[in-house]
């Protein structure tokens, strides 16, 4: 029987807040951690969170067989 490899897996921990600018905008503020490398980024706009984990999210072995494809 062939083993299969075991599902790439990410924990990543995510704080939303709001803060009042002004008395009158409310700005949504947050921070996102990927837990394995402790890498922390603190966003003020969710495709800054979407980017963090998409960023992490990418398997080893998928980013370097796109590097082989783009280079010469």
């Amino acid at each position: 029987m062939e083993k299969k490899p075991a599902p790439s897996q990410h924990l990543f921990v995510v704080r939303l807040w709001s803060e009042t600018a002004e008395k009158t905008r409310i700005s949504l503020r947050g921070s996102v951690e990927h837990v394995p490398s402790g890498q922390k980024l603190y966003f003020t706009a969710l495709d800054d969170l979407s980017d963090f984990i998409a960023l992490k999210a990418v398997v080893p072995s998928q980013s370097i067989s796109k590097e082989k494809e783009t280079q010469p």
